[in-house]
């Protein structure tokens, strides 16, 4: 009698043991898969310092190259990238996080949706690839974009917690949208100028403090090829010239803008607020505003400038 009992207590006892080991060995599992879930839908970079290389690429095969030299973020290779936007989409990477699952119902058209449009993100850290993020478009009431990380099975909604918007557009292949709007460099001496008007010339280039100069943006690059076609027939009304850090001679051409509202500049032969740059075959839109401190210190006058009361016939430029 004893020794069935003793028999039951063990067989109890591995029985007991047994299912423990099920139960350990179903929580290690669980935690693997929760981990593999949790690594597919694990979209930030909390140490956005760290990264020092961006490669985005969309369906269109346009691509934009970014990456750290220096402290310095360079673009396309040859090109100063716009710390503003570099520093957004850092923060964007930083911060983005899962807001929901796609719904079931939608799974499958944002899946085809994303595989005919979207752009591709690579994060590199010590040239190492960390990271490959896929974005897709917004969600309809645009407060969340689409993402997919590289090898997972399905998209996310992903948006910044507090933002009340879409993030695509913060991955843009644009490169114009890229690019440092500073148009003169920091290491530099000296700036020449000369000024050409209708009715007064200055013949001889005339050095400038460099002072003055050291924050001005243009407002933006002009991608308008009929624009820029019309710009290479006219002459600058001023130009300045610098060597930059290379013994290279940088120029910079100032050339009248026509103006858009006819209305408002009716007595003005051109746009009395903007006017167009153009530098190494570059045109950007630049307003007079950016160079009231060079107008000041050189003694010139504004209607030197930009007052022609001339009647003229019609520009679309």
């Amino acid at each position: 009698m004893k020794e069935n009992t003793y028999n039951e207590w063990i067989i109890k006892g591995v029985i007991i043991i047994i299912l423990i080991i099920i139960i350990l060995i179903g929580y290690q599992k669980d935690k693997i898969n929760s981990s593999i879930r949790e690594d597919k839908r694990n979209f930030s970079i909390t140490d956005t310092l760290s990264i020092d290389q961006i490669k985005l690429e969309n369906r269109n095969l346009e691509t934009i190259s970014l990456y750290r030299e220096d402290g310095e973020w360079i673009l396309n290779d040859t090109l100063i990238a716009n710390p503003y936007t570099i520093n957004l989409l850092l923060k964007t990477i930083k911060e983005m996080r899962v807001k929901q699952p796609v719904a079931r119902s939608a799974l499958n058209n944002v899946i085809k949706n994303m595989g005919i449009q979207n752009t591709r993100v690579d994060l590199f850290v010590k040239k190492k690839k960390i990271k490959t993020i896929y974005i897709g478009g917004e969600t309809a009431d645009q407060l969340g974009t689409f993402m997919m990380l590289k090898d997972a099975k399905e998209p996310y909604i992903v948006h910044i917690p507090g933002f009340n918007g879409y993030l695509s557009s913060r991955f843009s292949c644009k490169e114009n949208l890229w690019r440092e709007k500073k148009i003169f460099p920091d290491k530099i001496k000296t700036i020449w100028y000369q000024i050409t008007d209708e009715t007064k010339q200055i013949k001889d280039w005339k050095e400038t403090d460099f002072g003055c100069l050291k924050q001005v943006f243009c407002e933006k690059f002009i991608m308008n090829t009929d624009i820029k076609a019309d710009l290479k027939k006219r002459s600058p009304f001023m130009e300045l010239k610098w060597i930059d850090i290379k013994g290279e001679k940088q120029v910079l051409s100032c050339v009248r803008k026509k103006p858009v509202n006819k209305e408002k500049y009716k007595n003005n032969k051109y746009d009395q607020e903007r006017f167009y740059g153009i530098k190494n075959n570059t045109v950007m839109l630049i307003q007079y505003k950016q160079f009231k401190n060079f107008f000041l210190n050189e003694k010139l006058s504004i209607d030197l400038i930009t007052q022609h009361k001339k009647n003229e016939t019609k520009d679309s430029f």
